[in-house]
């Protein structure tokens, strides 16, 4: 950037750039959680129960849902499945290596307390 000489910024190539890949990274994120959304809703539907499916739709409404409806950041919300040790990915292998690749109905309760380490999703 540089002062011109009546006192505005000059925004040069490179920051008008950065300003455009900006832009496509929120619309892709944007799109990631709008198929995110739809995926979840999908799964449901096509009759996904039990213990570890409603610990699942509670750990998605009361986790992700609401951290990004209070303005969760999209890597914050990333680190809730891929944190090393308590998110819901390594939630998930500990259920299945336990129980011998199957589900255990613990899951369920997995599923609910995934993320709560660390405080409730507005105070993160």
């Amino acid at each position: 950037m540089a002062m011109g000489s009546t006192g505005k910024v000059v925004i040069n190539g490179e920051m008008q750039a950065a300003k455009g890949v900006c832009s496509n990274f929120r619309s892709e994120v944007a799109t990631f959680l709008s198929d995110l959304n739809s995926t979840v809703d999908a799964l449901f539907a096509s009759g996904f129960q039990g213990e570890a499916a409603n610990g699942f739709k509670f750990f998605y409404e009361n986790n992700v849902k609401a951290f990004l409806d209070n303005g969760g950041t999209f890597d914050n919300f990333m680190k809730m499945f891929d944190e090393e040790g308590t998110g819901l990915f390594d939630s998930i292998e500990k259920a299945l290596i336990s129980t011998n690749e199957s589900l255990d109905p613990s899951l369920g309760e997995n599923n609910k307390s995934v993320g709560q380490s660390a405080g409730t999703p507005a105070q993160q």
